[in-house]
């Protein structure tokens, strides 16, 4: 369970960069990169694999929450 801790982790460290960016006022880019890295991070915490491969059942879930 220690890997799952850390993702979560991670996953909390991504999304306080990415509203600290918009705070901040950074490129688009970076903040969209660090919004996607979030989808990706959530969708490995709640599916419990160490990714989702493109074309998988879970990419439409991560276009839905955009």
């Amino acid at each position: 369970m220690t890997i799952k801790a850390d993702v979560v982790a991670l996953a909390r460290l991504i999304r306080y960069a990415e509203e600290e960016a918009m705070r901040l006022g950074v490129s688009g880019v970076v903040v969209e990169c660090l919004r996607m890295a979030g989808i990706e991070l959530t969708n490995t915490i709640e599916g419990g694999s160490s990714g989702t491969p493109e074309g998988s059942a879970e990419t439409p879930k991560a276009a839905r929450m955009n």
